[in-house]
């Protein structure tokens, strides 16, 4: 991509991707140009045009959110956010954030299988409890992290999903998206760092206690191994999880009665590697 693109300072500090076949994407990205003050820099990536704020990039993609092109062909930013549907069989309206990344073999939504993507644990926290700040003007709408799952896991800088959801009647809930679109600002602009960084297992696909300790407590979460995911955790998936994330990590965080019957498992990978336990 032509460096027009590129702010001043240098390289962009975070890229913000959008699927212009995902109506919840589009309905994302229109509220940071409507509301958050993106423009366009006048440069097109793949035929879509490019929008700018400060040292931040909008740039946007034709197919599935999860199979983005190789990014890294056309940027070195400091981290890539996407913005993306959440979808469950429930329906519940939601406002939900992940990192990405495969335990299994199966990748049939992006990345490959057994690989994790690359994290900022900062950038989940951040988001999550500026979000927080603002569930009042979202009312009707849970807000929860989500266990890492799907990719891209290949890209080179750290990746976070921002969702919106989670059916269609939700997708393009302009209201909504504005207060994901002030919520990721204001955590990408008034970016805190935090020392405590964990990794955690078990619990539901929706782990209510890492969500409770990323809002209220100084932990911030890498990646999150759901009870179902359990089964794929070996030794190779633990020096992921601790070699992709951004900053060392110190703890792991179990869901004590949500590891099932891979309990000892956890706990002496958890002693293998070095890591302080955490049981909540």
């Amino acid at each position: 991509m032509p460096t027009a693109a590129v702010t001043p300072q240098g390289e962009p500090a975070t890229v913000i991707l959008s699927s212009t076949t995902d109506l919840a994407s589009r309905t994302l990205a229109g509220a940071l140009v409507e509301e958050e003050g993106f423009e366009s820099t006048g440069v097109k990536l793949r035929g879509e045009p490019v929008y700018q704020k400060g040292s931040f990039l909008l740039a946007r993609f034709e197919g599935m959110i999860v199979f983005p092109p190789d990014l890294d062909e056309y940027f070195n930013p400091q981290a890539y956010i996407f913005l993306s549907r959440h979808s469950a069989d429930s329906g519940i309206a939601s406002l939900t954030a992940h990192t990405t990344g495969n335990f299994s073999v199966e990748a049939k939504f992006g990345g490959a299988g057994k690989e994790l993507g690359r994290t900022d644990p900062a950038l989940l926290k951040n988001y999550l409890r500026a979000l927080w700040k603002h569930r009042a003007e979202a009312v009707g709408y849970e807000i929860t992290m989500e266990a890492t799952h799907h990719g891209p896991t290949s890209l080179q800088k750290p990746v976070l999903f921002v969702e919106l959801g989670s059916s269609e009647k939700y997708w393009g809930d302009k209201k909504a998206a504005g207060v994901v679109g002030r919520a990721l600002m204001e955590s990408l602009v008034e970016r805190e760092i935090w020392p405590k960084i964990a990794v955690g297992f078990g619990g539901t696909h929706y782990p209510e206690k890492f969500t409770r300790l990323l809002i209220e407590g100084d932990y911030a979460f890498s990646f999150v191994a759901p009870k179902h995911a359990l089964e794929y955790v070996d030794e190779g998936i633990v020096g992921q999880m601790l070699q992709r994330t951004n900053g060392p990590v110190k703890y792991a965080v179990l869901d004590w009665k949500g590891l099932g019957p891979h309990k000892e498992k956890i706990v002496r990978l958890v002693k293998q590697f070095g890591l302080e336990e955490v049981r909540v």
